[in-house]
Formats: structure tokens, C-alpha cells, sequence
């Protein structure tokens, strides 16, 4: 006699427990953190998940994943609560654990009869848990999805193995610090935003093997660019003007930033990726996948990647906050773009241009009102590795520079850049490179032709005074060459690998400056070390394409 469904698929959701508890336990043997409200209501996640238990080293987790493949599980299981349990009880122990007692029972064979009452009681739980969210404090491996419907006014935590859903653009605000924990999962819906305002703080420090996640309230196939609005950190470091973020209306007080607090801090963002942001407000006013405005030195932006965002990866309007480890990943507009003064520091930085969308990897300006406002835009770059696609759709350009922004660009690896290269704008070009403001050292360059890269400009297309990119830049260490030593897996969509191959070039990378920031030991070229087959880019970064 066949099982009755209801039966099979409380079954189901007991092995799926087991299978997230195991598999938690595995995670620094290459299984990821499980979240168990996904294996109930996705199925291209769970089909995922059970992949990767059954290429798994262990044994126990390699037959739970037979098993469950046996039981032909399709879609949703949230509404799988089991019937025929009233033999059963089930209580939490003081330790969190679970103690039973049960009687009678259906099945295949003897051994089920006898589990199957067991089995029933764990479903129960389980889907209690997630459908009824009961939550005990001593139980934390039981994950929750929590619904954020209300700003942020006081000290508050997002626990590690949560999903939380924000509804709406929510503001953290009134000094309140927001703690998020690793391995907790973010996810915006359509039209929202998480805005850390100027007087708040955001403490988000992930794991190499459980980063923080912010991405789209949909389902796993069906996520794209621009979903929701992406990730806001506001703070009181000086810009050049009165300033009010894009994408939040402007008599909201709450999208004011900048002050004179150099060391400002907006909190740390350590282990964090933010997918699919970037939901248009209003007709060309986006937000971006990471913004921070007037953020101060006392920031710490690190191992942080921006992915598929619909405007620009990351943009940084003035303030002096510095990042490293930084991926940025198909980009819609715009990879890194900066404004309003920013005077801070990058080092190891890969951007990767995706073949069919985007523009330029980097885009600089200082003010379009007043192109010599104070502070100038002057960020410094060191160890950059910057990726297109020559037989892409797009035609991408590595950077243009305009409006008075300086900046000063060192160790970068340009690959498969089949257009203009650097653009220079607008007449301060010249003063700001005779005065040491804006510089560009030791470029290795390949997929290029040398005599396009710089084309001359005359007429309507001269929009930089006269200056000549061409004689500037052959005049610098920039050396074109038939390959940067990255294989063809950097062009990779969805599992890129960045690090390339140890290549002895006619010129020698730019000394670093001394400093507690710098790594002085990155004497290459890119952001990855040569030969380095397991970089500081490589187990908690993601490519998905939906």
C-alpha cells in the first residue's frame, strides 16, 4: 500500500532538517550554510543543496541526500504538516535538545513502522518553526524569516542563520547601531533599501564560510538587476557640497550626509555580498548596489562584493572611507564610481565587466557646478585587476575622469578592453597632472590595439582643453602586451577565477606607500598575486545569473 502523500512529505521535511543540521557542520569542507525556510519553499535551492551533500566527503550526508532524492520532491513544502501525530509528544529539553515519546505508526517496512511516528513529531517541529515561527532562545541552529516592516530606532541584532525581508526602504536611524550576524541572508523586496542615516551605524561583519547576503526577495531563477534598492551607509566625513543622497526624496532629512568628522565612522561591512540592487526610484534616479556617502576613515569597507547591480556597483560620494578586498560583478552602469570629494584609498580591487551590459569600470568626477571645489576628488588605487569581455555585446571603457576629479592609479592589470581606454574631461585635466594631482602609473594592458587606446580628439570631440591622452599615457610606465597571465576563466560569468599567471613585464610595479592600510607586501601587478591559486577573493563570492 502506497504512503499517503501527507505522510511522505512530512518525511521530507524531517530528512531536510537532518540535512541542514548535518550540513552546518560540514561547512568548512565546502558544503555552504543551509537555510532551511529555503530547502522547504524553493526547490531550485534545495536541488542545489542536495548536489553538493552528494558530492560531499561524508558519508552520512552523501545517503541522507539518496535518500531524499528517492523521495521526488517537488516544489514548496511549507504547507506539509503531518497528519496522524496525535500518539506523539514532543518537548525541548534545558539543553535545546528534543526528547519524544510515541506509539503506533505506518510503512514500508518494520524499521519505518517504527520511525515513522519519530519522523512525524521532527515534521511537526520543523514546520512549526518556519510556518508558526516559534523560536526558542536556546535553540540556535532553528533558522527564522522575519519580516522588517518598521525602521530601525535602537540597538538591534539580525541573528546568524535568519532570513530577513525588508518591505520597504528602511531607515536605521536615532544613533541606533544595526549588528547583523554571519550567514544571515537579506532580502529586498521590490522598491526597498536598507539606509544607515548619518547619526547611525551598521556592524556587519560575515565569514569567509558564512557571508552576509543582501539580495532579491524572488525566488532563486527569477532574480535579476534592479529588484530592490540596494545597501546605503550615510556619514558625517566632509564633501564639497550640501549633499543629499540619490534615489530618497529630497526633503527627507534622513538622506543628508557629510559634516567635518574625517574619522567618522558608518561601521563595518566585513564579508558581505549585495546582489541584484538597484531598483530605479523615479525616471534615471537609481540606487546603486553599495553607496557611501560622507563615510569617514573610521569605516571599514572589506571583502565586500557588488553583483548585477541595475546602476552602478559602488559609489562613494565624498568622504575619506577606504576599502580593500572589494569584487564588483556585472554592473549595469558604471562598476566604481565616485564624487563630491572623495579623498579615501582602495587596494585589491577586481571589477569584471559583463559581455551584454555596463559602461565604464570606473568613473571619477569631482563637481560639474564648480569642477575646483574643496576637498577635491583625489581617491588613491593600488592593485587592480580590471576584466572585459572582446567578444562581448559591449564596448566598455576602463575609465573616464571628468568635472576636476583627481585620483592616482597604480599595479593595475587592464584585460580585454577593445575601445577607448582612459578617458580625460574637462579643462582642469591638465593642471590637475602638472600639479601631482591626478596620476597613472604601471598599467599592463592586453586585448588592446596601442594605437586606438588613446584616439586623438579635435573639434566637438575635444572636451578636454586640448590636452592629449595619447602622449600623456605612452609617456607613462604602461606597457601593452599580448596577455596579463589570467586565463580565459576570468571572463567567466558565473565561475570566475581571477588569478593569474606569473609574467615577467618590461616595466615593474609602482612601490606602495608605507601606512597601516597598505599591504606593502603586493609588489604585482592586479588585485590577486600571481600564481595564488586559493586568493583572498575565492569561498564566500557568488556569480549568479538570476
Amino acid at each position: 500500500m502506497a504512503e499517503p502523500e501527507s505522510t511522505r512529505r512530512a518525511e521530507a521535511v524531517t530528512r531536510l532538517w537532518e540535512l541542514k543540521r548535518l550540513s552546518d557542520k560540514h561547512t568548512a569542507q565546502g558544503m555552504p550554510f543551509v537555510h532551511f525556510s529555503m530547502l522547504l519553499s524553493d526547490q531550485v535551492y534545495r536541488d542545489g543543496i542536495l548536489a553538493k551533500a552528494e558530492r560531499s566527503n561524508d558519508a552520512a550526508l552523501r545517503d541522507l541526500a539518496t535518500d531524499l532524492r528517492t523521495l521526488n520532491l517537488k516544489g514548496g513544502l511549507r504547507e506539509a504538516a503531518p497528519n496522524g501525530s496525535s500518539h506523539a509528544t514532543t518537548t525541548l529539553t534545558q539543553s535545546g535538545g528534543i526528547s519524544m515519546g510515541a506509539g503506533g505508526g505506518g510503512g514500508r517496512s518494520a524499521s519505518r513502522k517504527r520511525a515513522l511516528p519519530w519522523m512525524l513529531v521532527l515534521g511537526l517541529f520543523a514546520v512549526a518553526l518556519i510556518a508558526g515561527g516559534l523560536w526558542f532562545a536556546d535553540s540556535s541552529d532553528a533558522p527564522r524569516t522575519i519580516q522588517i516592516n518598521d525602521n530601525i530606532l535602537q540597538d538591534t541584532v539580525w541573528t546568524s542563520g535568519n532570513t530577513y525581508i525588508l518591505n520597504s526602504l528602511t531607515f536605521v536611524e536615532s544613533n541606533a547601531r544595526l549588528t547583523i550576524e554571519p550567514g544571515v541572508t537579506i532580502r529586498g523586496q521590490t522598491g526597498s533599501a536598507l539606509i544607515i542615516t548619518r547619526d547611525a551605524s551598521i556592524h556587519a561583519r560575515g565569514r569567509v564560510d558564512q557571508p552576509i547576503v543582501f539580495t532579491s526577495g524572488r525566488t532563486l531563477g527569477k532574480r535579476a538587476a534592479g529588484d530592490w534598492g540596494g545597501l546605503v551607509l550615510l556619514g558625517n566625513a566632509p564633501v564639497n557640497r550640501d549633499a543629499h543622497v540619490e534615489g530618497i526624496e529630497r526633503n527627507d532629512s534622513r538622506g543628508d550626509f557629510g559634516g567635518s568628522d574625517i574619522n567618522n565612522s558608518c561601521g563595518v561591512l566585513d564579508f558581505v555580498r549585495i546582489e541584484f540592487a538597484g531598483f530605479e526610484i523615479s525616471k534615471d534616479n537609481e540606487l546603486n548596489g553599495l553607496t557611501l556617502g560622507g563615510c569617514g576613515d573610521g569605516t571599514i569597507v572589506r571583502n565586500v562584493q557588488v553583483h548585477m547591480g541595475l546602476d552602478d556597483g559602488v559609489e562613494v560620494f565624498g568622504g575619506t572611507v577606504d576599502l580593500k578586498n572589494i569584487v564588483v560583478t556585472g554592473a549595469d552602469d558604471d562598476a566604481f564610481d565616485w564624487d563630491m570629494g572623495w579623498t579615501g584609498r582602495v587596494q585589491n580591487l577586481i571589477i569584471r565587466m559583463h559581455p551584454d551590459r555596463g559602461d565604464n569600470a570606473f568613473e571619477g568626477d569631482n563637481f560639474k557646478a564648480d569642477m575646483d571645489a574643496l576637498p577635491r576628488s583625489q581617491p588613491q588605487f593600488y592593485n587592480v585587476t580590471v576584466i572585459s569581455d572582446p567578444q562581448g555585446q559591449k564596448r566598455h571603457r576602463v575609465m573616464t575622469v571628468r568635472r576636476g576629479s583627481g585620483g592616482h592609479f597604480y599595479n593595475v592589470l587592464i584585460d580585454g578592453f577593445t575601445t577607448e581606454l582612459i578617458d580625460l574631461r574637462d579643462e582642469p585635466v591638465a593642471r590637475l597632472i602638472r600639479d601631482g594631482e591626478l596620476s597613472f602609473a604601471s598599467l599592463i594592458v592586453a586585448g588592446s590595439d596601442a594605437a586606438q587606446a588613446f584616439p586623438e580628439e579635435s573639434g566637438p570631440q575635444d572636451d578636454d582643453g586640448g590636452f592629449s591622452e595619447g602622449s600623456y599615457f605612452h609617456a607613462q610606465r604602461l606597457e601593452f602586451v599580448a596577455s596579463t597571465g589570467l586565463s580565459d576563466q576570468a571572463r567567466d560569468m558565473y565561475q570566475p577565477r581571477f588569478n593569474p599567471a606569473q609574467i615577467n613585464y618590461a616595466i615593474k610595479p609602482s612601490p606602495l606607500p608605507q601606512g597601516e592600510f597598505w599591504d606593502e607586501s603586493a609588489t604585482y601587478f592586479g588585485a590577486v598575486r600571481p600564481g595564488d591559486r586559493r586568493d583572498w577573493s575565492r569561498g564566500w563570492t557568488a556569480f549568479p545569473a538570476n
